[in-house]
């Protein structure tokens, strides 16, 4: 019985001493007081969040002969980080502060979201500190010689300065070159390529409905096939009825080629920084990713001689190049700090963070972050010397596919919902229809059925219907419209099994 009760005294102790022993407060930080530490919530790697407080520190050390650190905060991606947001506000009343100075990351559909609730704001209550503030004390920062308003249809700071752009970020394809070439596959170049049936069951694809950033980019597939479908018409003044024909017959083709890719896909990720991983340990031949997530894997890869076994490649024209902004929360504990931090990712010095080689004056120190600078001077002959990526121009005319908001720009809440409707939530029956499809030699009626679209997700039809139920954030609503629609998509995925099946 004595032997039991040391046992259990054993495991008691080993659960409680994490308990007893924690420190009040993180060990970094216990030392700082409250005007020298900033708190920061974002959906960064660690790498980004190492270089971006080591120079920040030293920057405030140099300029203000200060001692700061910063208090990082990681729930998890972008939307992960708007619920926890959400949250705090909710408890914390409509005046009251939830003790983070800053969000920075993200898309600004998010922070759009959060200016709308009153939880982002351009300065504290003195009007002292805050976006506004950077821009008053440089006005020539904002500029179309620094840093221009918008770009290819991305607006790059809000007019009412509740959020700035600190960097770009664009989409793109990555792939295992070694794996594709056993297959003899050629290196995707499009969003089209991702599409085919050779990738049936490879590719890696992040889930919208967890980030902003991924959802942009199945956002950017729907508008180039608007783009393509207005573009193409014969009609040199087509009619309010036959550009709305255009437009929706545009959205179809998007949505059928979004389909086709979640049906190729092995898994929907809520991780966007494991797709690159995956790929380059073969998990998976090629996906969709973020720029910089794409490159700093390759460049962790790569060998003495210069190559990597990861491909990445932004399409030129095909892919939106957004911001990714900061902005300040209203009732921030140190809105003084808040404002220093802005200022700096602003500032020549914190752009060359995002862009310069790992080493090089100015540069990160460990690891090349292999971020787009969003300032216009930066890309000058004397700075890309040393810049990780010197061939990137992502302002340059032409670069980046022009988003035109009037097409899916209200309707991006719909277009994750569609493809949680459409891909996720059946996506074992999705891929059981595919591999069919693609095992019987496409049969005619059974790819027809797989092609068809409901009526429920027809343009208009979710401009009318769908949107709305979204925006009146009914939680009941939205789960009963998304069970309906699920419903029927597996339904019409167990139809087009069966009709290959039997090779009609």
């Amino acid at each position: 019985m004595k032997r039991y009760v040391l046992v259990l005294l054993a495991m008691a102790a080993v659960i409680a001493a994490p308990i007893v022993l924690r420190p009040a407060a993180s060990a970094r930080t216990s030392d700082y007081e409250e005007k020298d530490r900033l708190v920061i919530i974002t959906p960064h790697v660690e790498t980004l969040r190492y270089e971006l407080e080591r120079a920040f520190v030293r920057w405030m050390k140099e300029k203000h002969g200060r001692r700061v650190v910063i208090d990082w905060r990681i729930p998890g991606g972008t939307s992960d980080i708007i619920k926890v947001v959400n949250s705090e506000y909710a408890a914390a009343g409509k005046k009251s502060g939830i003790a983070i100075d800053l969000m920075l990351g993200g898309g600004p559909i998010d922070y759009g979201g959060l200016k709308q609730s009153g939880y982002i704001v351009a300065s504290d209550p003195s009007g002292q500190y805050g976006p506004a503030a950077v821009k008053a004390a440089h006005p020539d920062w904002f500029s179309d010689a620094a840093i221009p308003a918008s770009v290819a249809g991305q607006v790059y700071y809000d007019t009412e300065m509740t959020w700035i752009g600190t960097c770009l970020s664009s989409f793109g394809i990555c792939w295992n070159k070694e794996n594709l070439a056993r297959r003899g596959i050629s290196a995707p170049v499009t969003w089209s390529d991702l599409a085919s049936p050779v990738y049936e069951n490879q590719l890696a694809v992040s889930d919208p409905t967890k980030s902003g950033t991924v959802a942009a980019m199945f956002e950017t597939i729907l508008q180039i096939s608007i783009a393509k479908s207005v573009a193409g018409n014969t009609l040199k003044a087509p009619s309010p009825e036959e550009a709305g024909a255009l437009i929706s017959q545009g959205w179809d083709a998007g949505l059928r080629e979004i389909r086709r890719i979640g049906a190729n896909s092995r898994y929907w990720t809520d991780s966007s920084t494991k797709i690159p991983l995956d790929i380059s340990e073969g998990e998976a031949l090629a996906g969709m990713c973020v720029d910089f997530y794409g490159r700093n894997v390759i460049e962790r890869l790569t060998k003495v001689n210069g190559s990597s076994r990861l491909g990445f490649i932004a399409p030129v024209g095909g892919t939106t190049i957004s911001p990714q902004p900061v902005a300040m929360f209203r009732g921030a504990p140190n809105p003084e700090l808040a404002t220093r931090f802005i200022e700096f990712v602003l500032s020549v010095e914190g752009q060359k963070l995002w862009g310069l080689k790992a080493g090089t004056p100015g540069g990160p120190e460990k690891m090349a972050l292999r971020n787009m600078p969003l300032r216009r001077d930066y890309y000058v002959p004397e700075i890309l010397k040393d810049a990780a990526d010197p061939e990137l121009r992502p302002l340059e005319p032409g670069v980046a596919f022009v988003y035109q908001k009037k097409y899916t720009g209200d309707l991006f809440s719909a277009i994750r919902f569609l493809i949680r409707a459409m891909c996720i939530d059946p996506h074992v029956e999705l891929k059981e229809a595919w591999h069919e499809l693609i095992a019987h030699g496409f049969p005619p009626r059974a790819t027809e059925a797989f092609e068809a679209l409901p009526a429920t997700v027809g343009y208009e039809t979710v401009r009318a219907t769908i949107a709305p139920v979204l925006k009146s954030r009914d939680p009941l609503a939205a789960a009963k419209l998304g069970r309906e629609l699920s419903g029927q998509f597996r339904e019409q995925y167990l139809n087009v099994r069966d009709l290959a099946r039997e090779g009609k």
